[in-house]
């Protein structure tokens, strides 16, 4: 994973911060699932995509 992080825009309180929720999901890996996208704009997809929890089996 590359993090671009713009300068001048994030103090290193806010680089701390995602370093330890990064750190967090690592641990929490296996108990977490992914998510399914089930429904999206035809462009830019990610920014108004709406998901669903994939269940766990």
């Amino acid at each position: 994973v590359r993090l671009a992080i713009p300068r001048r825009t994030y103090t290193q309180s806010h680089v701390d911060y995602v370093g330890e929720v990064i750190a967090n999901v690592a641990v929490r890996a296996e108990t977490l699932s992914g998510y399914r996208i089930v429904e999206q704009a035809p462009w830019l997809r990610h920014f108004t995509a709406r998901f669903e929890p994939i269940s766990a089996q």
